[in-house]
C-alpha cells in the first residue's frame, strides 16, 4: 500500500475543483517548482512523473532529417494481459505484456544523496509548518507555472532551432521558416497552432508537440501563425503572439486564435514572440495591426453578426474556434442545427457553436462504434445515421495506450467489473478489446477491488502513454463504455496527428498524491470522500 508523507499529503476538499487563483505569466522562463510534491519514493508505481520529453526524427520528402525535442515518456511499460477472466475472483492478468508495477525503493534510480535528503527534509518540515499554521481542512494542490517550448525549421538551413521558452524572441534567417513546433507543459490542456502560406493556404491544426505541416520539396515560408489554448488552460489564460516580417515590420499582438503576420504582400515572417496571461487580465500590449493585409482574417462581428472574413478577401467556407467553442462556416455564416460535413453529421446549436457531446439529442440505446487513434490518445464513439452508417460523433475520451496497443478492428468479446491485474493491482469496467486478445479497455488503477484505492497517478497522466497495450480511460469514462457498448461493439484502431471529429479531451485538473478516488467515478459519494479525508486527516495530523 502507498505510504502517506506529510509533504505528499495536498488532499483535495470534498467537491474542490481546482485549488488556488492564476497570475500572469508573461516572461515567465522557468516551470515553478512544486513545493509540495514531494516523492513518495516507497509508493508503488508504473510510470515515471508528467513532463518527460523524448527525441524523436521525422525525414520530410526530399529525404532531409532533422530532429526536435517532443512531448514523450520515459515511463515504464504496462499493461494488462490474458486471454479470459471473470470478475474479480478470476486469476490475474498475466501475460509478458501484463499490466505491471515495480517498487519504486529498488535501484539505484531511487536513491538519494545527501543534499537530496536535506532537500526532502526541509521541504516536509515546510509542509508541517504550513499546515499546522493554516489547516482548517485538507491541503489543496500547488499551481505550477506553465510554460511553452518552441522550436521553428529553418529555410536556410533546414533545421530545427533550439528551444525558445515562453516570450523569448524567437529569430531566423533571411529566408524565414517553414514549421513550427511549441510543447505546453505543467498545466491540462493543449496549445494548438497552425500556419499560413500564400501557394498552399493554411496548414491544419497541430496539437503540442506536433511540427505544423509544410511541403519539403519547395519550403514555402511562414507568412501567418494563428495560436489557440484548449481544455482547462483555456480556462485560465490567454495567449498572445506577435510576429517580425522580412522588411523588417513588427506587428502588434494577436490572441486566443487571430491572426497575426502578413497575407498576399509578398513578405513573410522572419520570426515572432509568445506570451500568455491570466484570463482577461490587462496585458498593456500594443494589438493593432496584428495582420499586414488588406483584409481582415478570421471570426469578426459585421452589425452585431458573427462572420468568418477570410483574409484574401473571398467568404470563407470551413472551421473556426473561439477558444474551446468550434463553429463552422459556410459563405462566411456560421451554421446551425444538423449539418452533413466532410463525410459525417455534427449539431450546431442556435448560436452557432458545435456541440461536442450530442447524447442528449440522440439517447444511449446506441449501438456504437468505437475508434481510438493511438498517436493522440483519444476515443471517438459514433452512433449510426441511418442507412448512412456510423457518422455521428457522440462523444471522445481520453486515453492512454501503449506501443504494444494493437492496429486494427476488433469486436469486444467479454467484460469485467473488477479485473485483477497482476502485482494485485485491479482495473475497474474492463471491456477485452478482441477475442484471445491480452488487451483491455478499462478504468484507471487501482489498489483493491474500492472505488476509495485509486493510484493519483494514473489520473493525472491521462493522455501520456502509459500502458504495454490497454487502452485506459477515466473510470466515469470506463463506465460509459461499459454500460453502453454491448458485447459484440466494433473497435477500431487507428493512428492519425488529427485528433478526430471532436478535439483531444484533456483531464480538467490534477488531484493531489493522496486522493484516492477517481473524480469522475459515478459510484462514490460525498459520505465516502468525507470519511476518507477524515482518515487521512487524522493519519497526517498523528505523524
Amino acid at each position: 500500500m502507498r505510504k502517506h508523507t506529510k509533504a505528499g499529503l495536498v488532499l483535495l476538499m470534498a467537491g474542490m475543483m481546482m485549488a488556488g487563483s492564476v497570475t500572469s505569466a508573461f516572461a515567465d522562463t522557468e516551470a515553478t517548482a512544486a513545493t509540495s510534491g514531494v516523492i513518495d519514493t516507497t509508493k508503488k508505481t508504473e510510470e515515471s512523473g508528467p513532463g518527460s520529453t523524448a527525441a524523436s526524427t521525422e525525414t520530410t520528402s526530399d529525404g532531409h532529417t532533422y530532429s526536435t525535442e517532443a512531448p514523450g515518456s520515459n515511463a515504464s511499460q504496462t499493461s494488462d494481459t490474458s486471454q479470459t477472466g471473470n470478475a474479480q475472483t478470476s486469476a490475474p492478468e498475466t501475460s509478458a505484456s501484463a499490466e505491471s508495477s515495480q517498487d519504486a525503493t529498488s535501484g539505484q534510480d531511487n536513491a538519494l544523496t545527501q543534499d537530496q535528503a536535506n532537500q526532502l527534509e526541509s521541504e516536509q518540515a515546510a509542509a508541517e509548518a504550513e499546515a499546522e499554521a493554516n489547516h482548517t481542512g485538507p491541503l489543496s494542490v500547488p499551481l505550477r507555472q506553465p510554460r511553452l517550448t518552441t522550436a521553428i525549421l529553418s529555410n536556410d538551413s533546414k533545421n530545427w532551432s533550439g528551444a525558445y521558452l515562453n516570450d523569448q524572441q524567437i529569430t531566423t534567417e533571411a529566408g524565414g521558416f517553414t514549421a513550427i513546433c511549441t510543447y505546453l507543459e505543467n498545466i491540462f490542456g493543449d496549445v494548438r497552432y497552425r500556419t499560413y502560406n500564400s501557394t498552399t493556404g493554411w496548414t491544419g491544426w497541430a496539437v503540442g508537440g506536433q511540427q505544423t505541416s509544410f511541403d519539403g520539396n519547395a519550403w514555402y515560408p511562414v507568412e501567418a501563425i494563428q495560436y489557440r489554448f484548449a481544455g482547462p488552460v483555456n480556462d485560465q489564460y490567454d495567449i498572445y503572439y506577435c510576429a517580425q516580417l522580412s522588411d523588417g515590420t513588427e506587428t502588434g499582438w494577436g490572441k486566443n486564435g487571430e491572426t497575426v503576420g502578413t497575407m498576399n504582400t509578398g513578405l513573410h515572417l522572419t520570426g515572432f514572440r509568445l506570451a500568455f496571461f491570466a484570463k482577461n487580465t490587462a496585458s498593456g500590449l500594443n494589438t493593432s495591426n496584428a495582420l499586414v493585409s488588406a483584409h481582415a482574417d478570421g471570426i469578426q462581428y459585421v452589425d452585431g453578426q458573427m462572420r468568418y472574413i477570410h483574409g484574401n478577401g473571398d467568404n470563407y467556407t470551413g472551421w473556426g474556434w473561439i477558444g474551446n467553442d468550434r463553429y463552422y462556416f459556410k459563405d462566411s455564416v456560421p451554421v446551425t442545427g444538423w449539418q452533413y460535413i466532410d463525410g459525417l453529421k455534427y449539431y450546431f446549436g442556435e448560436d452557432g457553436k458545435m456541440w461536442s457531446d450530442v447524447e442528449s439529442l440522440l439517447g444511449s440505446n446506441g449501438p456504437y462504434l468505437i475508434k481510438i487513434n493511438k498517436e493522440l490518445n483519444c476515443m471517438t464513439i459514433y452512433a449510426q445515421d441511418g442507412g448512412n452508417g456510423y457518422i455521428i460523433p457522440v462523444k471522445s475520451f481520453l486515453t492512454s495506450v501503449g506501443d504494444d496497443t494493437p492496429v486494427g478492428t476488433f469486436k469486444t468479446p467479454e467484460k469485467y467489473r473488477w479485473r485483477l491485474m497482476i502485482h494485485d493491482v485491479y482495473t475497474q469496467y474492463a471491456t477485452r478489446l478482441g477475442a484471445g486478445l491480452p488487451i483491455l479497455i478499462h478504468s484507471i488503477i487501482y489498489d483493491a477491488a474500492n472505488p476509495m484505492s485509486v493510484w493519483a497517478s494514473t489520473y493525472n497522466n491521462m493522455g501520456i502513454a502509459r500502458s504495454a497495450g490497454c487502452i485506459r480511460l477515466v473510470s466515469g469514462d470506463a463506465k460509459w463504455v461499459y454500460d453502453h457498448c454491448a458485447l459484440g461493439t466494433t473497435v477500431q484502431v487507428y493512428n492519425s496527428s488529427v485528433a478526430g471529429p471532436f478535439e483531444r479531451p484533456t483531464i480538467a485538473y490534477e488531484i493531489p498524491f493522496e486522493q484516492t478516488w477517481d473524480p469522475t467515478d459515478p459510484n462514490v459519494t460525498q459520505d465516502m470522500i468525507n470519511a476518507e479525508t477524515a482518515r487521512i486527516l487524522a493519519k497526517f495530523q498523528n505523524q
